[in-house]
Protein backbone atom coordinates (compact mmCIF):
# COMPACT_ATOMS: atom_id res chain seq x y z
CA UNK A 1 0.00 0.00 0.00
CA UNK A 2 1.16 2.88 -1.04
CA UNK A 3 -1.32 5.64 -1.74
CA UNK A 4 -2.96 7.65 1.85
CA UNK A 5 -6.25 10.14 1.14
CA UNK A 6 -6.62 12.99 4.28
CA UNK A 7 -9.99 13.95 4.05
CA UNK A 8 -9.62 17.70 4.72
CA UNK A 9 -12.64 19.29 3.33
CA UNK A 10 -15.07 20.12 6.04
CA UNK A 11 -15.82 23.62 6.93
CA UNK A 12 -15.01 22.80 10.77
CA UNK A 13 -18.24 23.91 12.30
CA UNK A 14 -17.75 22.63 15.62
CA UNK A 15 -14.22 24.87 16.09
CA UNK A 16 -15.46 28.45 14.71
CA UNK A 17 -14.74 31.15 15.04
CA UNK A 18 -10.82 30.07 14.55
CA UNK A 19 -12.05 28.15 10.79
CA UNK A 20 -14.39 31.64 9.91
CA UNK A 21 -10.74 32.74 8.68
CA UNK A 22 -8.78 29.31 8.71
CA UNK A 23 -9.30 25.65 6.72
CA UNK A 24 -9.43 23.06 9.77
CA UNK A 25 -6.10 21.46 8.06
CA UNK A 26 -4.60 24.93 8.84
CA UNK A 27 -5.22 25.82 12.36
CA UNK A 28 -2.06 25.41 14.42
CA UNK A 29 -1.70 22.63 16.71
CA UNK A 30 1.64 23.51 18.80
CA UNK A 31 2.69 25.92 16.18
CA UNK A 32 2.50 23.92 13.34
CA UNK A 33 -0.46 23.30 11.38
CA UNK A 34 -2.91 20.33 11.65
CA UNK A 35 -1.98 18.70 8.66
CA UNK A 36 1.21 18.65 9.14
CA UNK A 37 1.25 16.16 11.70
CA UNK A 38 -1.12 13.79 9.33
CA UNK A 39 1.76 13.93 7.05
CA UNK A 40 3.99 13.42 9.94
CA UNK A 41 2.34 10.42 10.35
CA UNK A 42 1.55 9.05 7.22
CA UNK A 43 5.07 9.58 6.26
CA UNK A 44 6.79 7.34 9.21
CA UNK A 45 4.79 4.71 7.38
CA UNK A 46 6.17 5.12 4.25
CA UNK A 47 3.37 7.10 2.66
CA UNK A 48 4.29 9.39 0.32
CA UNK A 49 1.71 9.85 -2.48
CA UNK A 50 -1.01 11.58 -0.98
CA UNK A 51 -4.29 12.64 -1.90
CA UNK A 52 -5.63 15.92 0.16
CA UNK A 53 -9.62 15.77 -0.34
CA UNK A 54 -10.23 20.18 0.06
CA UNK A 55 -12.73 22.70 -0.72
CA UNK A 56 -13.33 25.15 2.02
CA UNK A 57 -11.00 27.75 1.92
CA UNK A 58 -8.62 25.07 -0.36
CA UNK A 59 -6.45 27.77 -1.63
CA UNK A 60 -4.92 28.14 2.02
CA UNK A 61 -4.20 24.44 2.20
CA UNK A 62 -2.68 24.23 -1.02
CA UNK A 63 -0.81 27.29 -1.07
CA UNK A 64 1.03 26.17 2.42
CA UNK A 65 1.70 22.81 1.18
CA UNK A 66 3.05 23.89 -2.11
CA UNK A 67 5.79 25.75 -0.43
CA UNK A 68 6.72 23.51 2.17
CA UNK A 69 6.70 20.02 1.27
CA UNK A 70 8.14 19.18 -1.62
CA UNK A 71 9.39 15.97 0.14
CA UNK A 72 5.96 14.32 -0.94
CA UNK A 73 3.76 13.87 -4.33
CA UNK A 74 0.50 15.92 -3.38
CA UNK A 75 -2.65 16.16 -5.69
CA UNK A 76 -5.64 18.70 -4.64
CA UNK A 77 -8.53 16.83 -6.80
CA UNK A 78 -11.35 19.85 -6.80
CA UNK A 79 -14.75 19.00 -6.10
CA UNK A 80 -17.57 20.82 -7.79
CA UNK A 81 -20.18 20.48 -5.11
CA UNK A 82 -19.25 19.15 -1.16
CA UNK A 83 -19.68 14.85 -1.86
CA UNK A 84 -18.99 13.84 1.52
CA UNK A 85 -15.96 11.22 2.75
CA UNK A 86 -16.36 8.25 0.41
CA UNK A 87 -17.78 11.02 -2.45
CA UNK A 88 -14.99 12.58 -2.22
CA UNK A 89 -12.53 9.71 -2.86
CA UNK A 90 -14.25 8.38 -5.43
CA UNK A 91 -13.77 11.81 -7.16
CA UNK A 92 -10.33 11.91 -6.56
CA UNK A 93 -10.61 8.14 -8.80
CA UNK A 94 -8.06 6.06 -6.84
CA UNK A 95 -7.10 3.04 -8.63
CA UNK A 96 -4.91 1.12 -5.99
CA UNK A 97 -5.57 0.27 -2.26
CA UNK A 98 -5.28 2.93 -0.18
CA UNK A 99 -4.95 4.55 3.62
CA UNK A 100 -8.15 6.98 4.83
CA UNK A 101 -7.99 9.20 7.56
CA UNK A 102 -10.03 11.88 8.42
CA UNK A 103 -8.25 15.52 8.26
CA UNK A 104 -8.88 15.95 12.09
CA UNK A 105 -7.60 12.82 13.51
CA UNK A 106 -4.46 13.06 16.14
CA UNK A 107 -2.84 9.68 16.39
CA UNK A 108 -0.37 7.11 16.59
CA UNK A 109 -2.03 4.44 16.12
CA UNK A 110 0.08 1.42 14.56
CA UNK A 111 -0.59 1.72 10.89
CA UNK A 112 1.36 -1.70 10.42
CA UNK A 113 -0.77 -3.44 12.53
CA UNK A 114 -3.82 -2.33 10.76
CA UNK A 115 -1.97 -2.84 6.70
CA UNK A 116 -0.93 -6.42 8.13
CA UNK A 117 -4.74 -7.15 9.30
CA UNK A 118 -5.84 -6.18 6.07
CA UNK A 119 -3.59 -8.16 4.28
CA UNK A 120 -5.13 -11.15 6.09
CA UNK A 121 -8.39 -10.89 5.65
CA UNK A 122 -8.50 -9.95 1.98
CA UNK A 123 -11.83 -8.00 1.92
CA UNK A 124 -12.52 -4.81 0.92
CA UNK A 125 -12.37 -2.59 3.72
CA UNK A 126 -10.25 -2.86 7.34
CA UNK A 127 -11.44 -0.18 10.12
CA UNK A 128 -9.73 0.64 12.79
CA UNK A 129 -11.43 -0.02 15.87
CA UNK A 130 -10.32 1.53 19.04
CA UNK A 131 -12.48 1.07 22.79
CA UNK A 132 -13.57 4.08 24.00
CA UNK A 133 -15.73 5.02 27.50
CA UNK A 134 -18.25 7.00 25.79
CA UNK A 135 -19.18 4.86 22.37
CA UNK A 136 -21.94 6.89 21.83
CA UNK A 137 -20.40 10.06 20.69
CA UNK A 138 -18.62 7.79 17.97
CA UNK A 139 -19.73 5.07 15.14
CA UNK A 140 -19.07 1.84 16.78
CA UNK A 141 -19.27 -1.57 15.43
CA UNK A 142 -19.46 -5.37 16.52
CA UNK A 143 -17.24 -7.75 15.50
CA UNK A 144 -17.04 -11.42 15.24
CA UNK A 145 -14.01 -13.02 16.12
CA UNK A 146 -11.67 -13.19 13.28
CA UNK A 147 -12.89 -9.34 12.86
CA UNK A 148 -15.50 -9.19 10.55
CA UNK A 149 -17.99 -6.58 11.16
CA UNK A 150 -21.49 -8.15 12.37
CA UNK A 151 -22.91 -4.54 13.09
CA UNK A 152 -22.17 -0.65 12.74
CA UNK A 153 -24.04 2.30 13.49
CA UNK A 154 -23.43 5.85 13.69
CA UNK A 155 -23.38 7.78 16.73
CA UNK A 156 -25.53 5.45 18.84
CA UNK A 157 -28.20 7.22 21.60
CA UNK A 158 -26.64 5.65 24.76
CA UNK A 159 -29.31 3.19 25.23
CA UNK A 160 -28.25 1.99 21.74
CA UNK A 161 -24.58 1.11 22.25
CA UNK A 162 -23.68 -2.44 21.69
CA UNK A 163 -20.10 -1.96 21.65
CA UNK A 164 -17.66 0.24 23.01
CA UNK A 165 -15.51 -0.02 20.00
CA UNK A 166 -15.05 3.37 18.06
CA UNK A 167 -14.66 3.88 14.32
CA UNK A 168 -11.81 6.17 14.36
CA UNK A 169 -12.06 7.02 10.99
CA UNK A 170 -8.83 5.68 9.10
CA UNK A 171 -9.84 2.93 6.91
CA UNK A 172 -8.15 0.66 4.58
CA UNK A 173 -10.17 0.57 1.14
CA UNK A 174 -9.72 -1.51 -2.09
CA UNK A 175 -10.85 0.53 -5.09
CA UNK A 176 -13.40 -2.26 -5.94
CA UNK A 177 -15.27 -0.81 -2.68
CA UNK A 178 -15.84 2.50 -4.35
CA UNK A 179 -17.95 0.87 -6.95
CA UNK A 180 -20.65 1.23 -4.45
CA UNK A 181 -20.46 4.94 -4.52
CA UNK A 182 -22.08 7.14 -6.86
CA UNK A 183 -20.62 9.37 -9.16
CA UNK A 184 -20.77 13.30 -8.34
CA UNK A 185 -23.29 12.74 -5.28
CA UNK A 186 -22.84 13.30 -1.62
CA UNK A 187 -22.09 10.20 -0.29
CA UNK A 188 -20.28 9.22 3.05
CA UNK A 189 -18.36 6.24 4.18
CA UNK A 190 -20.05 5.80 7.75
CA UNK A 191 -23.54 6.25 7.10
CA UNK A 192 -23.93 4.94 3.56
CA UNK A 193 -21.09 3.17 2.30
CA UNK A 194 -19.96 0.99 5.27
CA UNK A 195 -23.65 -0.31 5.43
CA UNK A 196 -23.72 -1.44 2.46
CA UNK A 197 -20.65 -3.29 2.82
CA UNK A 198 -21.42 -4.49 6.20
CA UNK A 199 -24.31 -6.30 4.82
CA UNK A 200 -22.39 -8.23 1.51
CA UNK A 201 -19.53 -9.56 4.67
CA UNK A 202 -16.93 -7.07 3.32
CA UNK A 203 -15.86 -4.91 6.28
CA UNK A 204 -13.71 -5.78 8.40
CA UNK A 205 -12.62 -4.19 12.13
CA UNK A 206 -9.07 -4.37 13.48
CA UNK A 207 -8.93 -3.57 17.15
CA UNK A 208 -6.26 -1.22 18.11
CA UNK A 209 -4.54 0.86 21.10
CA UNK A 210 -2.83 4.16 21.04
CA UNK A 211 -3.64 7.90 21.33
CA UNK A 212 -6.15 9.05 19.22
CA UNK A 213 -8.72 12.14 19.26
CA UNK A 214 -10.62 14.03 16.75
CA UNK A 215 -9.16 17.84 16.85
CA UNK A 216 -12.62 19.24 15.25
CA UNK A 217 -13.59 19.99 18.68
CA UNK A 218 -12.44 22.11 20.90
CA UNK A 219 -12.02 18.99 23.70
CA UNK A 220 -9.93 17.39 21.16
CA UNK A 221 -7.99 19.86 19.81
CA UNK A 222 -6.99 20.51 23.84
CA UNK A 223 -6.83 17.18 24.57
CA UNK A 224 -4.27 17.42 21.13
CA UNK A 225 -1.91 20.03 22.24
CA UNK A 226 -1.86 18.56 25.87
CA UNK A 227 -0.53 15.29 24.25
CA UNK A 228 1.90 16.97 22.24
CA UNK A 229 2.92 19.31 24.81
CA UNK A 230 3.59 16.31 27.45
CA UNK A 231 5.94 14.57 24.85
CA UNK A 232 7.78 18.10 24.28
CA UNK A 233 7.78 19.61 27.63
CA UNK A 234 8.95 22.80 28.04
CA UNK A 235 10.19 24.38 24.32
CA UNK A 236 11.07 27.72 23.52
CA UNK A 237 12.69 28.61 19.83
CA UNK A 238 15.92 30.48 19.89
CA UNK A 239 14.62 33.33 18.15
CA UNK A 240 12.06 34.32 21.23
CA UNK A 241 12.56 36.89 23.73
CA UNK A 242 11.66 35.52 27.47
CA UNK A 243 12.34 37.91 30.35
CA UNK A 244 11.75 37.86 33.66
CA UNK A 245 8.85 35.13 34.03
CA UNK A 246 7.41 32.79 36.16
CA UNK A 247 6.98 29.59 33.09
CA UNK A 248 5.63 26.40 34.85
CA UNK A 249 5.17 23.10 33.41
CA UNK A 250 4.47 21.97 29.50
CA UNK A 251 4.62 25.24 27.56
CA UNK A 252 5.68 25.84 24.05
CA UNK A 253 7.12 29.68 23.29
CA UNK A 254 6.83 30.10 18.85
CA UNK A 255 9.14 31.85 16.76
CA UNK A 256 10.03 35.54 17.44
CA UNK A 257 7.57 35.58 20.29
CA UNK A 258 8.37 37.88 22.96
CA UNK A 259 7.16 37.27 26.49
CA UNK A 260 8.15 39.66 29.69
CA UNK A 261 7.19 39.91 33.04
CA UNK A 262 4.10 36.92 32.54
CA UNK A 263 3.01 33.84 34.51
CA UNK A 264 2.34 30.91 32.32
CA UNK A 265 1.13 27.97 33.55
CA UNK A 266 1.05 24.70 31.10
CA UNK A 267 0.13 23.13 29.25
CA UNK A 268 -0.04 26.51 27.34
CA UNK A 269 0.99 27.34 23.66
CA UNK A 270 2.31 31.09 23.09
CA UNK A 271 2.06 31.16 19.29
CA UNK A 272 4.89 32.97 16.68
CA UNK A 273 5.30 36.57 17.07
CA UNK A 274 2.87 36.58 19.58
CA UNK A 275 3.62 39.49 22.48
CA UNK A 276 2.73 38.49 26.12
CA UNK A 277 3.51 41.61 28.71
CA UNK A 278 2.74 41.64 32.14
CA UNK A 279 -0.16 39.06 31.61
CA UNK A 280 -0.81 35.59 32.65
CA UNK A 281 -1.77 32.62 31.03
CA UNK A 282 -3.40 29.03 32.16
CA UNK A 283 -4.02 26.14 29.74
CA UNK A 284 -4.64 27.66 27.12
CA UNK A 285 -3.67 28.48 23.55
CA UNK A 286 -2.12 31.84 21.97
CA UNK A 287 -2.08 31.71 18.28
CA UNK A 288 0.77 34.12 16.20
CA UNK A 289 0.52 37.75 15.95
CA UNK A 290 -1.40 38.11 19.43
CA UNK A 291 -0.96 40.37 22.30
CA UNK A 292 -1.82 40.44 25.31
CA UNK A 293 -0.57 43.21 27.86
CA UNK A 294 -1.95 43.13 31.25
CA UNK A 295 -4.44 40.30 30.68
CA UNK A 296 -5.83 37.02 31.76
CA UNK A 297 -6.42 34.36 29.60
CA UNK A 298 -7.93 30.80 31.32
CA UNK A 299 -8.51 27.38 29.64
CA UNK A 300 -8.99 29.26 26.00
CA UNK A 301 -7.79 29.87 22.96
CA UNK A 302 -6.92 33.02 21.25
CA UNK A 303 -6.99 33.59 17.37
CA UNK A 304 -3.99 35.38 15.43
CA UNK A 305 -3.97 39.09 15.52
CA UNK A 306 -5.79 39.47 18.49
CA UNK A 307 -5.16 42.07 20.80
CA UNK A 308 -6.11 42.23 24.50
CA UNK A 309 -5.47 45.21 26.62
CA UNK A 310 -6.18 44.99 30.59
CA UNK A 311 -8.69 42.51 29.84
CA UNK A 312 -9.98 38.57 31.39
CA UNK A 313 -10.82 36.05 28.90
CA UNK A 314 -12.29 32.52 30.54
CA UNK A 315 -13.60 29.23 28.83
CA UNK A 316 -13.92 31.02 25.41
CA UNK A 317 -12.54 31.16 21.83
CA UNK A 318 -11.82 34.09 20.27
CA UNK A 319 -11.22 34.66 16.82
CA UNK A 320 -8.72 36.57 14.18
CA UNK A 321 -8.46 40.19 14.42
CA UNK A 322 -10.29 41.42 17.74
CA UNK A 323 -9.42 44.04 20.20
CA UNK A 324 -10.79 43.05 23.47
CA UNK A 325 -10.21 46.62 25.82
CA UNK A 326 -9.30 47.93 29.30
CA UNK A 327 -11.93 46.26 31.85
CA UNK A 328 -13.87 43.44 29.25
CA UNK A 329 -14.50 40.30 30.74
CA UNK A 330 -15.46 37.07 28.21
CA UNK A 331 -16.29 34.10 29.92
CA UNK A 332 -17.90 30.77 28.08
CA UNK A 333 -17.98 32.67 24.98
CA UNK A 334 -17.01 32.72 21.34
CA UNK A 335 -16.61 35.58 19.77
CA UNK A 336 -16.28 35.87 15.38
CA UNK A 337 -13.57 37.24 14.07
CA UNK A 338 -12.60 41.05 13.63
CA UNK A 339 -14.68 41.86 16.70
CA UNK A 340 -14.13 45.04 18.77
CA UNK A 341 -14.97 44.86 22.74
CA UNK A 342 -14.83 47.32 25.04
CA UNK A 343 -16.05 48.30 28.20
CA UNK A 344 -18.80 50.73 27.92
CA UNK A 345 -19.23 52.42 31.74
Amino acid sequence: MKKAVILAGGYGTRLRPLTFTTPKAMIPLVNKPIIEYILDYLISYGLKDIVITTNYLREQTINYLSSERSDLKLAYPEEPSPLGTAGSVKNAAIGETSFIIQGDNITDIDLKKVMAFHEEHGRLVTIALLPVPNPSLYGIAEIEANGRIRNFKEKPSPSECFSNLANTGLYIIEPEAMEYVPENSAFDFSKDLFPILVAKREVYGCVVDGFWTDIGNPEGYMEASRWILEKKGFECVNTAEIEDNEIQGNVAIGESAVVKKSLIRGPAVIGNHAEIIESKIYDSVIFSGVSLRESIVNKSVIGENTMLKRAEVVDSIIGAYCEIKEGVQVKQSRIPPFTNLQNCH
